[in-house]
């Protein structure tokens, strides 16, 4: 028998929720920039309408330096971000171009510290990112 009490949910699993919140969230402030709601995928530059497009993260998701931090994250096709692991080499290049060699290099030497987040932090960051996609999603 079910117990009648649902669990919480562990701090790992409110940490995705928050990637998944800031990925939808690049999305929509890509889409704001073209009437028709489209976006380019930085690694192909191929164009569709941001609800296609995946949030493709540089630093992959599984190192929590970087997890959820928007520069990190940057509307990708499908095919880049799944089928081509995040075609890695065109995603460099549009990174050192959009921040910067020295800041590319500093994220890949800081990619394998830990970020630990805690309950009421990751809570507050959840809701903070709920309210600014809501905000955008007005706006379209």
């Amino acid at each position: 028998m079910v117990d009648a009490v649902s669990k919480k949910k562990t701090i790992a699993g409110l940490v995705n929720d928050a990637a998944v919140l800031l990925q939808k969230k690049v999305r929509l402030k890509a889409a704001l920039h073209d009437d028709a709601r489209m976006v380019q995928c930085v690694t192909c530059r191929k164009w569709d309408h941001w609800t296609k497009m995946q949030g493709g993260h540089f630093i992959s998701r599984t190192h929590t330096k970087h997890k959820l931090s928007e520069e990190n994250i940057h509307p990708q096709c499908q095919r880049c971000n799944g089928f081509l692991n995040g075609n890695y080499i065109a995603y460099s290049l549009y990174m050192q171009d959009m921040y910067g060699r020295e800041w590319v290099e500093n994220m890949l030497a800081t990619k394998t510290e830990t970020k630990k987040y805690y309950r009421p932090e990751i809570l507050d960051i959840i809701e903070e990112l709920k309210a600014e996609v809501k905000d955008l999603e007005s706006k379209l």
